[in-house]
């Protein structure tokens, strides 16, 4: 009977699963516009039968319907329980405790470098009061008093360079703990005092060490796209560049990751739109039916279920930055080398890819509004360059021009980026008062106005140059606008616009003149306007 119950506490206890902690070491981070899909691992010994392994300091913002196990042969996976760990507000991390080491050790040499700087002060103090009662008391000798003064200067000019070069070691000092309490303020911003865990219940069929997987999706990261644009002449190609501003918050730093950079966006609501049927009827006015037939509607529309497309990996194409996939819906980027992405409040680029691009240069005024030409880049093809909408950086000739905006829904067959002002090239917007009238004829008043652009290349090179003007357009029938004389000036009708192509010889000037005439009736009052 003894024998029965060993045997039988034996099999309790060598089927009862064993609960094995472990940390997953992050290996790959695909980082979408929003979000991100990481995937780590870790190392764990298994027993023969079921075994629970508890996955613990997982990001507080991870989605828990995102979670994807990678076991490999002779396991299954029995269970997956997601769940949560608070934390205590004293538990130190290992940053932490390193952080706080340093700042004791730099701590303690301050307060050293106080203790002298407290003793030099009280030897002056007390030199100051003997000075003092010496120069008081009528019967010191005049001998041993310059004696003391000469003491005086000499041992105060001393103290006091080395105060002052106590003090110089104490700030740089206080500047070091400045910095390392800074890092402690950033550790504890990103703790979170919630952190999830992953209970796994594995059953293997021997004894075995099980590299165990896990790949799940955050929240609380992402990238903003970015550019340089570089031109280093106008009989260069342009070179872009592709940056990406990555930031994550997570909580888990990505330490030598490999990293992926993706132009999609996940989203939660994967529904295609309903186009419901649209109505008119007699309006009338509301009650409770009508709101309930339109509730009904609106209810039967969000429940029409939509397919989620699957996007196909095509082949990477290499280039010396990363490799490129450009998928149905969306690029990826693979960077060749290997990133660490600390889990912080700053953002960090890199370097995603460059290109050369067919360009044509053209310098571009608007002399109505400011005399400034503007070197303009016209980018060719540029809808197959999977860009997307972000701030860019302009640099010409090596110099930093400013910033612009690239909007990818652009759909002109040129995207024109602007690589600044050029000074050298002047131009002026003058009124032609002589040719400038307004005369009343019957009922009616006529008014005339011309005007002369004037233009000057001081460069060293012949330019193309294009000038926009405009004329007004007529928001009343009973106002004509007629043009006079716009030369070989390009004339839209929609806008009003006239626009001008010059090539123009280094040094050389040209003129441009443009009228036209205003007939409305002679008790109307009119103004100008732009919307």
């Amino acid at each position: 009977m003894r024998h029965s119950i060993l045997i039988l506490i034996f099999m309790v206890s060598f089927f009862k699963s064993q609960e094995i902690k472990k940390e997953i070491d992050v290996k790959q981070a695909t980082v979408f516009l929003q979000g991100a899909k990481v995937f780590g691992s870790t190392n764990v010994t298994l027993q023969k039968g079921s075994n629970t392994v508890k996955i613990i300091n997982l990001p507080n913002d991870l989605d828990e319907n995102t979670y994807k196990i990678n076991l490999e042969k002779n396991t299954t996976l029995l269970s997956i329980t997601p769940q949560s760990n608070y934390l205590k507000n004293d538990e130190l991390s290992d940053v932490e405790k390193k952080l706080d080491d340093e700042r004791k050790i730099f701590q303690r040499q301050v307060n050293l470098l106080n203790i002298q700087i407290k003793n030099l002060t009280g030897e002056q103090n007390i030199i100051n009061d003997n000075l003092k009662v010496s120069t008081n008391d009528k019967s010191t000798p005049q001998e041993q008093l310059i004696k003391l003064t000469e003491f005086y200067r000499k041992r105060m000019l001393e103290i006091d360079n080395q105060t002052f070069l106590l003090n110089e070691q104490k700030s740089v000092l206080d500047e070091s703990i400045a910095k390392i309490n800074k890092q402690v303020s950033e550790e504890q911003t990103h703790k979170t005092q919630n952190r999830k865990e992953l209970l796994l219940e594995i059953l293997a069929e021997n004894e075995m060490n099980l590299n165990l997987g896990i790949s799940y999706i955050v929240s609380n990261a992402g990238w903003i796209p970015s550019y340089d644009l570089r031109a280093l002449s106008t009989k260069k190609p342009l070179e872009i560049v592709y940056k990406g501003k990555i930031y994550q918050k997570t909580g888990q730093d990505w330490n030598n990751v490999k990293l992926f950079v993706s132009t999609y966006r996940p989203s939660y609501n994967q529904n295609r739109p309903i186009l419901s049927p649209l109505y008119v009827a007699e309006y009338k006015a509301y009650n409770n039916e009508d709101a309930k037939v339109g509730y009904m509607q609106k209810a039967k529309a969000e429940m029409s279920n939509s397919y989620q497309m699957r996007a196909e990996v095509a082949a990477p194409s290499q280039i010396p930055v990363a490799s490129v996939s450009d998928n149905q819906m969306n690029v990826l980027y693979e960077l060749n080398y290997n990133q660490t992405i600390l889990s912080q409040e700053k953002e960090q680029y890199v370097i995603l890819d460059k290109k050369n691009v067919e360009s044509t240069y053209k310098y571009h005024t608007v002399p109505k509004l400011n005399n400034q030409v503007f070197l303009m880049a016209f980018v060719k093809n540029w809808q197959n360059l999977n860009l997307i909408s972000g701030e860019a950086n302009i640099y010409f000739e090596d110099n930093y021009i400013g910033k612009t905006s690239i909007t990818s829904n652009y759909v002109k067959n040129e995207f024109p980026i602007s690589l600044g002002v050029d000074e050298r090239i002047v131009v002026k917007r003058l009124k032609i008062e002589d040719k400038t009238t307004e005369k009343t004829l019957s009922s009616n008043r006529i008014q005339t106005e011309s005007f002369e652009i004037s233009i000057r290349n001081n460069t060293k090179e012949n330019i193309e140059l294009e000038i926009l003007d405009q004329l007004p357009i007529s928001q009343h029938d009973k106002i004509s606008v007629k043009t006079l004389n716009i030369g070989d000036g390009s004339y839209d009708d929609k806008t009003g616009s006239i626009l001008w192509n010059r090539k123009i010889s280094s040094g050389a000037s040209e003129k441009i003149s443009f009228s036209y005439e205003l007939k409305y009736p002679k008790d109307m009052q009119i103004q100008y306007y732009s919307r």
